[in-house]
C-alpha cells in the first residue's frame, strides 16, 4: 500500500495462588514420545466474577449501604428497563455498567471503590435535605446528581432513563504488551489499518516511555493536534479533537510528538471524549495506564510471545494490575516453544487470535498483508467474540 499522509481535513461523523502443575505423562501406547510440556508455575491472575444480568439490559451498580434506598432504586431502575446489581459486598460486578448509585452514608465512609469519569455517580439520600458536607464529598466524587427520595423520584427516573437509552458509540480496544518487546505497538497499528472499513478510526499512542506511533507507521512530523493540546479538551470536543488530528493512511495518529504522553488523568478524559462519536479507538497502552484505559475499553488485548520467559512477565502483569471492568483476552505472537492455548491456559484468558512475524521491513498500517498480523487483526475485528489462529 503507498504511504500517503495527509492534513486533517473534515470527515464525517496481588494473588499468591499458583496454578497447579500437571505432572508430564507419555501417551499411550507411544511410549518413545516426547513427554508432555509442564505447565508453568505461574502466579494466577485474579478471577474474573460472571455477568450477573442477562438480555442485554442496561445495568445500574448499587454501592450503597441502606437496605430502604436500595429497593427504592431498584423499583426506579426496573420502571426504566434496566436490572440493578447489588455490588455493595465487595464492590464487584462485571461488565460496564449505565450508572452506578450510592447513598450518602456509602459514600461518607469512603469504603467502597468509585467508578471512574466514564461511568455516572449518583447519590441518593433519605429525607428532604441535603448536608452541606454531603453535597461537598459528592462534588469531589464527581457525581452527576445528589437526588433525595421520595421527593426525587421524578429526577431519578429521569436520569435513569437517559442512561438507559441506546447511543452511538466508538468500539474502543486497547493494546498492551505483557513484556517487553511483545510487538503490541505494531499489532495496534495493524488493528487500525484493519478498522478503517468499519468507519473513522482514531490510533492513540498511550505508551509515555516507548518510541512513538508516529515514528512506527511513518507519520513524524505530521500537523495536528498531540497529546500536549489533547489533554486541555473538555468532555465535549471528541469531535474537534478527532478532525485535529493528523491522519496517515486515513488513520487519525495521537501521539505525543515532541512532547510528554499522557498520564492517566488525560488519557481518561481523551477516551471520554472520544466514546460517544462512532467508529474505531485502538489505543497502544504502556502497563501502568492500563486500568485508566480499561474503564473506557470494549476489550483489553494482552499481546504475548509464545515463551516460557514472556508468559511469566505477563502473569506478573496480570498481577499487578486491580480487577478490570474491560474483558481481557491474549493475542499470542508464535515466536517460542509453546502454543497459544498453552500460554492462554498458563495465563487462565482466552485467546482472541494469533500470528506470526511480518517479514523485515514492512512498516505497520501501511505495509498491508494478507496473512500473519494483518490477517489476525482483521479477523479479530471481524469476529470479536471468536477464536483465531493464523
Amino acid at each position: 500500500m503507498t504511504s500517503t499522509t495527509t492534513p486533517p481535513t473534515r470527515r464525517p461523523a496481588p494473588s499468591s495462588d499458583l496454578l497447579p502443575a500437571a505432572v508430564p505423562t507419555e501417551p499411550a501406547g507411544r511410549p518413545d514420545a516426547a513427554p508432555r510440556r509442564r505447565r508453568a508455575r505461574f502466579p494466577a491472575p485474579l478471577a474474573r466474577p460472571t455477568e450477573a444480568t442477562g438480555q442485554g439490559r442496561p445495568q445500574v451498580r448499587w454501592l450503597g449501604s441502606e437496605a430502604a434506598l436500595l429497593e427504592r432504586v431498584r423499583d426506579h431502575a426496573t420502571a426504566v428497563g434496566m436490572d440493578l446489581v447489588d455490588a455493595s459486598g465487595d464492590g464487584s460486578s462485571a461488565g460496564r455498567p449505565a450508572a452506578v448509585v450510592i447513598d450518602g452514608a456509602a459514600l461518607a465512609d469512603g469504603a467502597r471503590p468509585l467508578p471512574g469519569p466514564s461511568v455516572p455517580l449518583l447519590v441518593v439520600m433519605d429525607g428532604p435535605d441535603v448536608p452541606v458536607a454531603a453535597w461537598k464529598r459528592a462534588l469531589d466524587a464527581g457525581a452527576r446528581a445528589v437526588i433525595t427520595l421520595p421527593d426525587g423520584s421524578e429526577e431519578l427516573l429521569s436520569l435513569l432513563a437517559e442512561l438507559a437509552r441506546p447511543r452511538t458509540a466508538s468500539t474502543l480496544v486497547a493494546v498492551t504488551g505483557g513484556c517487553g518487546g511483545a510487538g503490541a505497538s505494531s499489532f495496534a497499528a495493524r488493528l487500525a489499518a484493519a478498522a478503517r472499513p468499519h468507519g473513522p478510526v482514531v490510533l492513540a499512542d498511550a505508551d509515555p516511555l516507548g518510541g512513538g506511533l508516529d515514528l512506527l507507521v511513518e507519520g513524524v512530523g505530521s500537523a495536528g493536534i498531540g497529546w500536549a493540546d489533547a489533554a486541555g479538551l473538555g468532555p465535549d470536543d471528541g469531535e474537534a479533537l478527532r478532525e485535529g488530528l493528523p491522519r496517515v493512511d486515513e488513520v487519525s495518529l495521537l501521539v505525543a510528538q515532541d512532547h510528554g504522553g499522557p498520564d492517566a488523568a488525560s488519557l481518561s478524559k481523551v477516551l471520554s471524549a472520544l466514546a460517544p462519536l462512532g467508529g474505531t479507538v485502538i489505543v497502544d497502552l504502556a502497563s501502568a495506564l492500563v486500568p485508566a484505559a480499561a474503564e473506557h475499553a470494549d476489550r483489553l488485548l494482552l499481546v504475548v510471545p509464545t515463551s516460557d520467559h514472556a508468559v511469566r512477565a505477563a502473569a506478573r502483569r496480570l498481577r499487578s494490575w486491580p480487577q478490570l471492568d474491560a474483558p481481557t483476552q491474549v493475542v499470542a505472537r508464535r515466536r517460542g516453544p509453546l502454543s497459544p492455548p498453552e500460554v492462554c491456559e498458563d495465563l487462565a484468558l482466552p485467546l482472541a487470535g494469533s500470528f506470526r512475524d511480518s517479514p523485515r521491513g514492512t512498516v505497520p498500517l501501511l505495509d498491508v498483508r494478507r496473512g500473519g498480523a494483518d490477517r489476525a487483526a482483521r479477523r479479530l475485528l471481524a469476529r470479536p467474540g471468536a477464536e483465531h489462529g493464523s
